[in-house]
């Protein structure tokens, strides 16, 4: 979720094989259906396959994410079961306001800052409008000057040395 900009929705809806492994991709159902292909990092393709390998029931059918525990064990995750495990990790580290929300945030934020374009993480998060898309994203006074400052010397760089 926090490397893919995820809906919990979208996760939860997830099937095995729309995780493809092969091609460090994930196919996403969106909001209203529209279809998505998602880039998956060599870190998150590391801990879902170690999630397939070590965790995850075997004989679990289509969904890609199942409960691992109780009566809801191999079964599809539910937005209770969701909710429990961001509970359960909230408990247990120090980051005592996590969500999926609020993930969704963090990842247009870091892309944002990390270089990807706007018009980019408005496709990697599944908006249609680029205004819903800026809606995530939480800049700081900081970051417009590290990115002016960014900007002005690749500017001075590219001016020869007679004109400066």
């Amino acid at each position: 979720m926090l490397f893919d900009g995820l809906r919990s929705c979208e996760v939860r809806a997830l099937n095995r094989d729309d995780l493809l492994l092969s091609e460090s991709q994930l196919r996403v159902c969106g909001k209203g259906g529209k279809p998505r292909c998602l880039p998956l990092a060599a870190e998150t393709l590391q801990l879902l396959d170690h999630y397939l390998l070590l965790e995850r029931p075997p004989n679990c059918g289509a969904p890609l994410f199942v409960g691992l525990k109780g009566h809801a064990r191999g079964r599809r995750l539910t937005a209770a079961g969701l909710r429990s495990l961001f509970r359960h990790h909230r408990r247990i580290t120090s980051v005592p306001k996590a969500n999926p929300h609020r993930f969704r945030h963090t990842f247009a934020t870091d892309m944002l800052s990390g270089g990807v374009s706007l018009p980019a993480l408005m496709q990697l998060m599944g908006h249609s409008k680029i205004q819903t898309t800026l809606e995530y994203v939480q800049i700081s006074s900081q970051d417009v000057f590290q990115q002016y400052a960014r900007a002005v010397a690749q500017q001075i760089r590219r001016i020869p040395a007679a004109q400066s």
